[in-house]
């Protein structure tokens, strides 16, 4: 500590002197502590955070976060990630050392990056980003419609127009209309039509007006880097802890600088944090550019082979120099970090989640904890202020009849719902309905000896089903109910 303070007494003497350092800050019992022992390399016996996606989406969901009190000062207090984790409640800095704890344990070469970052991202305000959950359903592709019989679907659609009187063919004279009446009712119906428009638009669809940031680009914010050549990692990547969501190095993040970089090893200065991210150098452990100053003093496994072949004449008096300039590393102070697994199962605090992205809303919950088996619902709207809605999502899990995904359109009165394939199931495996109209299903080959694969109900009108490997070669049946024709006094035949 002492090592500590001295070098950010000559750093502020030499370089800057109103420059803030984050090199020794109070922990939870207000004591200082330098920073890197902060970090606690931790692997969780948890296999879905071995690799570094699952280890950022579970930090993401699991610890809500709360914005700094000032968000142009560092904070005061650095808790361990071990109560910040125990506490599910974070800032910035607690999130990216947390990840970057069980990055380090599983074996990535991880860092922790603060410096300044743009509002949304310190806000952590993702209501015009894109929703990073994959909205497409190419993998829930199934079989199209079957082809219905053409004389059977011509011979539906026909309507009779001939009145028969004694076998004699008779046509019927149109009724009178007047002009003026028909207008007025047209005009009548462009009104409603423009009514209806009106309650169901939005004509200024646009996001709600933001004012200038009073803070500019001073806004510090903490992210993790992890460095290529590890873990079979090709390539450097931010990952913003607070979301989840991976960047490149090459002008893709978007922070707008570095201050400084540590690891459970060193801290690292940028000597010039007003260069751009993309224009700074990401080898600061061997910098020869002068761009960074490290604080504890390492000395590389090549340096220590040259002093081994160095002059023998080497005295005790150089060895205890040497001993003096070069301190190692304290142990980490954090206790190690453990995760309950009723609380890795719940994946959220509280086991409930709310994210807003643009036009879009996603709940989270935690599995087998709601009636139904409702683990996410993702609410898609058509406007930036979610008032007219498009399609509700809900997915389920551990439910009886397999039930995993129900798709509703409401002002379509439509309805769309998905089912596992189990040899046991005997539910189908799609469903299709509107309201009043008709309703399609397709089933599963194995749920039946019957070989009947789909189903189609016209409400009201017709019933079509189709088969597949029955022994009798059935392939498919259809059924139409019609109204028995009427004569001209208005009397079923």
């Amino acid at each position: 500590m002492e090592h500590v303070l001295e070098y950010e007494r000559q750093f502020k003497v030499i370089y800057d002197p109103t420059r803030e350092l984050l090199l020794a800050p109070k922990n939870e019992c207000d004591k200082r502590k330098f920073i890197c022992t902060t970090l606690r390399p931790t692997k969780l016996p948890y296999t879905e955070l071995y690799d570094y996606e699952g280890a950022a989406k579970f930090i993401a969901n699991y610890l809500d976060y709360e914005e700094l009190a000032e968000p142009n000062r560092l904070p005061s207090h650095i808790p361990s990630p071990a109560n910040v984790l125990n506490w599910q409640e974070a800032d910035a800095f607690d999130f990216a050392i947390a990840l970057c704890s069980l990055l380090l344990g599983v074996g990535y070469d991880a860092y922790v990056v603060y410096g300044t970052a743009p509002k949304e991202i310190t806000t952590k305000d993702e209501s015009l980003m894109e929703c990073p959950f994959d909205l497409t359903f190419e993998s829930h592709k199934v079989e199209p419609d079957p082809l219905v019989d053409e004389d059977e679907e011509k011979t539906a659609k026909k309507v009779s127009q001939v009145v028969y009187d004694n076998n004699i063919q008779v046509q019927q004279k149109p009724p009178r209309k007047s002009e003026y009446d028909e207008e007025t009712k047209a005009n009548l119906k462009l009104d409603e039509r423009a009514a209806i428009y009106r309650e169901n638009h939005i004509d200024d669809d646009e996001p709600d007006y933001e004012p200038d940031d009073e803070y500019t680009r001073q806004r510090l914010h903490a992210w993790v880097l992890i460095r290529g050549g590890m873990r079979d990692m090709m390539h450097d990547i931010f990952i913003e802890p607070t979301t989840g969501r991976t960047y490149f190095l090459d002008g893709n993040a978007p922070y707008h600088s570095i201050e400084a970089i540590f690891n459970n090893k060193n801290f690292w200065v940028n000597l010039d944090p007003s260069r751009e991210i993309e224009n700074l150098s990401m080898k600061f452990d061997r910098d020869q550019t002068g761009e960074w100053e490290y604080v504890m003093v390492t000395q590389s496994k090549g340096e220590d082979d040259e002093e081994e072949e160095g002059d023998a004449d080497s005295g005790p008096e150089d060895d205890q120099i040497e001993d003096e300039e070069n301190l190692d590393m304290p142990p980490p102070w954090s206790p190690k970090l453990i995760v309950l697994p009723e609380k890795f199962a719940d994946g959220t605090r509280g086991g409930q989640k709310t994210l807003f992205y643009r036009k879009c809303r996603v709940d989270f919950y935690s599995e087998c904890k709601q009636v139904d088996g409702l683990v996410k619902r993702v609410t898609l709207y058509k406007d930036y202020k979610r008032l007219i809605v498009k399609e509700i999502r809900s997915y389920y899990a551990c439910r009886i009849d397999k039930l995993y995904l129900r798709r509703r359109f409401p002002y379509k009165f439509k309805l769309i719902e998905h089912y596992e394939s189990s040899a046991l199931s005997a539910h189908w495996k799609k469903m299709v309905m509107v309201d009043g109209e008709y309703r399609k299903i397709w089933f599963y080959h194995h749920r039946n000896e019957d070989g009947l694969i789909y189903r189609e109900e016209q409400i009201g009108s017709r019933t079509f089903e189709r088969f597949k490997d029955r022994e009798d070669r059935l392939i498919y049946r259809s059924v139409k109910f019609t109204d028995k024709p009427k004569d001209q006094n208005g009397n079923s035949g």
